[in-house]
């Protein structure tokens, strides 16, 4: 992920010459009026407050940052951003919005060689590079991992030479990084979702079970036992006949006493 993410209409507005990885004129003179519309003073610069509340709108970069971005930007030591080295800036996030970093430094690997090298010794060290490489989106991790690959006098620095060659590849080597980590999270994520499809089909199959054990005994309790709980018709009809009969026997023996009275 980007440390420097832009978040600016005008940044999504901007675009760079494919050919050149440079502004065209047209958006030079976008980014001009830009500057001039900030430059309430008239300098001809922007003051570190200034440059501050710009980057805030422009970035998610945290404090400190900004102020690192402000001190390697202001290369002629005069304490403001003038439209120069704001125009490298604006290009510089342009191409990180772009995905077009790496061309980028191939294009001018010579301007970004003396942004990094902030003590002015020719040369790169890896403290350099892990300080001020989140401006071209280097990340710690990379820069550790292949340096010493790329510095051949084993001094831990970097002259021009094994600079354009470390940058190159640390860039690619990142984005290996990178799909690697997305792979292993698609890997992680694979595996959690078929533990969830095994999980509910080892509930379907447990509810299954018991329906299967369960529906003989509902049924059975439903139809309940004929020897115990249905009647016969036949008893039935056969206790009524017995009903009958008694009362007629008992009517005949009250008739026959009334006549023998």
């Amino acid at each position: 992920m980007s440390l420097l993410r832009n978040e600016s209409n005008l940044i999504n507005y901007l675009f760079l010459d494919p050919k050149y990885s440079l502004m065209t004129g047209r958006m030079v003179y976008v980014l001009h009026t830009f500057f001039k519309l900030l430059d309430v003073h008239d300098t001809d610069s922007l003051n570190d407050l200034q440059f501050y509340h710009l980057m805030r709108r422009l970035t998610t970069l945290p404090t400190q940052k900004i102020y690192q971005v402000f001190d390697m930007l202001d290369t002629d030591g005069s304490g403001g951003i003038d439209f120069d080295e704001l125009y490298l800036l604006f290009c510089i996030l342009v191409a990180q919005k772009d995905r077009e970093i790496k061309k980028f430094i191939h294009r001018h690997s010579r301007t970004v060689f003396d942004l990094l090298d902030s003590d002015g010794s020719n040369e790169v060290s890896v403290h350099e590079f892990a300080i001020c490489g989140f401006l071209f989106n280097f990340h710690k991790a990379a820069i550790n991992k292949i340096f010493k690959e790329f510095d051949c006098t084993g001094d831990e620095e970097l002259d021009y030479r094994e600079f354009r060659m470390f940058a190159m590849a640390c860039i690619d080597k990142q984005r290996e990084m990178e799909i690697a980590k997305k792979d292993d999270k698609n890997g992680q994520e694979n595996t959690l979702e078929a533990e969830r499809r095994r999980t509910k089909q080892e509930a379907a199959a447990m509810r299954s079970k018991q329906f299967s054990v369960a529906a003989p005994a509902a049924a059975a309790a439903a139809d309940g036992d004929p020897g115990e709980t249905a009647e016969d018709p036949k008893a039935g009809l056969l206790s009524n006949a017995d009903g009958r009969g008694v009362e007629e026997e008992e009517s005949k023996r009250g008739k026959s006493k009334d006549s023998h009275k």
